[in-house]
């Protein structure tokens, strides 16, 4: 994959929310203007690109799941996600309708844009 753009209502808006969340999964800016920024990990594609879209957001029902090593790892982006105000906030926690040992995140930013951080050893993960 090269990269994923993902529609916001206002990427000022939005940025409390992706510099708080983004570095605490291991992405780093890439590039910014004042209607597009994107991340990428550890300076390599795929890079995660949101970009204004200029009316409301109809968010859908994809979810954008970031995997890191370790439960500490989604635990400290779970903290950074709610200070920054994100919403809808499940966990940190088990989730075992997922699988036995499935501990993650789930949230969503101002647009109702859905995101996870998933502690998974097999993710090529940033963090």
């Amino acid at each position: 994959m090269h990269h994923v753009d993902v529609h916001v209502t206002s990427v000022p808006r939005s940025r409390k929310l992706l510099d708080a969340v983004m570095p605490a999964v291991g992405y780093t800016l890439r590039y910014e203007e004042t209607d597009f920024v994107s991340y990428w990990c550890n300076g390599t594609r795929p890079a995660i690109g949101f970009i204004e879209d200029g009316t409301p957001v109809r968010a859908s029902a994809m979810r954008i799941a970031f995997g890191v090593a370790q439960t500490d790892d989604v635990d400290s982006a779970a903290r950074a996600a709610i200070d920054a105000g994100a919403r809808n906030v499940e966990g940190p926690g088990f989730h075992p309708e997922y699988g036995d040992d499935y501990y993650a995140v789930f949230f969503e930013d101002s647009d109702g844009n859905k995101f996870e951080v998933v502690q998974d050893a097999t993710t090529c993960a940033c963090a």
